[in-house]
């Protein structure tokens, strides 16, 4: 049975899963983005998505041999061991297959290879160019959303409104509108800063590796960098500063920058490849959980997920793996329960989902902070220390790092005693 109309705000990555998902239970579905989506929309934009199993696990789920379009487009299948090259603080990862893989593509094509398929679907539509700034509601119960459509107020109603507006989003103070207080956020910010670049790369050059990227980790490695081949023969530069270290996003500086790292890699790719994009910069790339499955007086017909709910900073690499089980939680519990009438049953996945990766990501940056941490907090970090030293002389704790780090695997087996003896005896100093 069909219910009326669902309302997604946002259409980038979470939002496109989600319209999906409600498409198979709401007779209409409605995405509302901010940005115009013309010909070529976000095609220059300098930042990618390295889909991971878990991510592609909920694609293929919603859209069938998906990734296989992605890769005929020009997406690469990279194994993270064999074609990953790797810069630790302590050393090189080892280069070997072990059977984990990623799809990396720019997130335009991600997102124009999701808008095509959802395009076949009859009951999904979107209305772009939308600026949405506030939410309809009536005892209790939103009924819909207001904005602006250019110079032109814009009102739309709903049975269901789903918000995946994004880390920017402005749910919290549309809330406080109509009387509805949440807690206030948990925020951590290790100050770190991101500058990206897109690069089309010489086929000749020969290199035997996908992925390129320097580690950044507290207290004295705050540069890192990311270059991945996405789309063919384009190549994403990401350059990584923490606890205040800057990229810059002028010429010279972006080069400098990326000399100054081990993985000399970065810079060559830079020297050697034509730039297709311009230079973009984002700072200040904390995470925040607003912890939506503690307001108690939630309203019905508003869900929220993504980087709405629990926005993760993106350099490590959970956000979108934790968007696509948030999906997943909303294709499940929708068949068993009305969400729209009870809201925290999905909130409250949305908080167990992102246990994990909130812990994984905002470990590494509170080593940058100057406050003195919980000691189960010192516990935790002086023993990811021991694994991250571990690391380039140990395959095992090498193969377990990766696992767990792309949520194949419970953290659990970090502690597993062949990885903790390695851990141990192996990681007591950083290699040069």
């Amino acid at each position: 049975m069909y219910s009326d109309r669902a309302l997604v705000i946002g259409a980038g990555f979470a939002g496109l899963l989600a319209a999906r998902v409600l498409a198979e239970s709401y007779g209409d579905v409605v995405l509302v983005e901010r940005e115009v989506i013309g010909p070529g929309f976000r095609a220059d934009l300098p930042q990618a998505h390295l889909l991971s199993a878990p991510v592609m696990g909920v694609v293929e789920a919603l859209f069938p041999r998906l990734g296989l379009e992605w890769e005929d487009a020009g997406a690469v299948r990279a194994d993270l061991g064999s074609d990953l090259l790797v810069r630790l603080p302590g050393g090189w990862a080892p280069r070997e297959h072990i059977g984990v893989e990623v799809l990396a593509a720019s997130r335009g094509a991600v997102e124009l290879g999701i808008r095509r398929r959802l395009g076949r679907l009859a009951n999904v539509s979107v209305v772009d160019g939308v600026v949405v700034d506030g939410l309809l509601h009536d005892r209790g119960t939103v009924t819909g959303v207001r904005g602006w459509r250019g110079d032109r107020p814009f009102t739309d109603y709903a049975d269901l409104v789903v918000d995946a507006s994004g880390r920017d989003g402005k749910l919290v103070s549309w809330l406080a509108e109509f009387g509805v207080r949440c807690p206030a956020p948990v925020i951590v910010n290790g100050r770190v800063a991101v500058a990206s670049r897109l690069y089309e790369v010489n086929r000749d050059l020969g290199l035997d590796w996908k992925i390129a990227c320097e580690v950044t980790r507290a207290p004295l490695a705050r540069r890192g960098a990311v270059v991945s081949s996405v789309d063919g023969l384009r190549w994403l530069v990401t350059l990584v500063g923490a606890d205040g270290d800057v990229p810059p996003v002028d010429e010279d500086g972006f080069l400098d920058f990326a000399t100054s790292l081990r993985c000399q890699e970065v810079a060559e790719i830079i020297k050697t490849a034509a730039p297709v994009s311009e230079i973009r910069g984002a700072s200040n790339l904390r995470s925040r959980s607003n912890r939506f499955h503690q307001v108690t007086d939630w309203p019905r017909g508003l869900l929220a997920l993504g980087n709405s709910a629990v926005s993760l900073n993106p350099v490590r690499g959970h956000a979108l793996t934790l968007a696509a089980v948030n999906c997943a939680d909303l294709r499940a519990l929708g068949r068993e329960h009305d969400l729209a009438q009870e809201p925290p049953v999905f909130h409250r996945a949305v908080a167990r989902a992102a246990r994990i990766p909130w812990q994984a990501t905002t470990s590494a940056d509170l080593g940058w902070q100057s406050k003195k941490l919980p000691a189960r907090t010192r516990v935790a970090r002086w023993y990811a220390d021991r694994l991250v030293r571990a690391v380039p002389e140990s395959r095992r704790v090498h193969r377990a790092s990766v696992r767990v780090a792309q949520m194949l695997d419970h953290p659990v087996r970090l502690l597993r005693p062949g990885v903790l003896v390695t851990a141990l005896t192996r990681g007591r100093s950083d290699q040069a």
